[in-house]
């Protein structure tokens, strides 16, 4: 490798920090989509989900009979929200892995949240999921 390759690859590289969960919980709150990760009898699929943040956990809406609402609501999920600044080469992203369970509208009326997860494709959304924010990792990317 030439010194001026060498020189090139490393003053590119960004810095990489973990995030602490008081870091991660507060960019969950800095927008509204999302992925989430689930297990079916022919693979995993990741899919865009609108969420928001509320009493310590991560809500989302689907729809019962979709595979998504099969496969998230009490089953192991991944769920992940993160921005990128393509031009900088920086961004961060927050994983947040647990077993989704469904929360009634009472429960939802408890905790008193200003937006309820708003979804973008048309039809009735009626199963509302729940994630806990308690197991969650983070990274940022700062530009070099």
């Amino acid at each position: 490798m030439t010194d001026a390759l060498w020189w090139f690859l490393t003053q590119r590289a960004g810095r990489v920090e973990h995030l602490t969960p008081s870091q991660c919980r507060q960019l969950l709150t800095t927008t509204t989509i999302g992925r989430l990760g689930y297990s079916t009898s022919d693979g995993p699929r990741i899919v865009p989900m609108n969420y928001t943040v509320a009493g310590g956990r991560l809500l989302f809406r689907t729809t019962p009979d979709t595979e998504a609402g099969r496969s998230a609501n009490r089953h192991q999920v991944a769920f992940e929200v993160d921005q990128i600044d393509e031009p900088r080469h920086a961004g961060w992203s927050v994983l947040v892995t647990g077993e989704a369970q469904q929360i009634t509208i009472r429960e939802l009326e408890l905790l008193d949240i200003s937006q309820a997860p708003d979804p973008w494709a048309e039809g009735e959304h009626p199963l509302f999921l729940q994630l806990p924010l308690t197991t969650m990792t983070g990274r940022r990317v700062l530009p070099s």
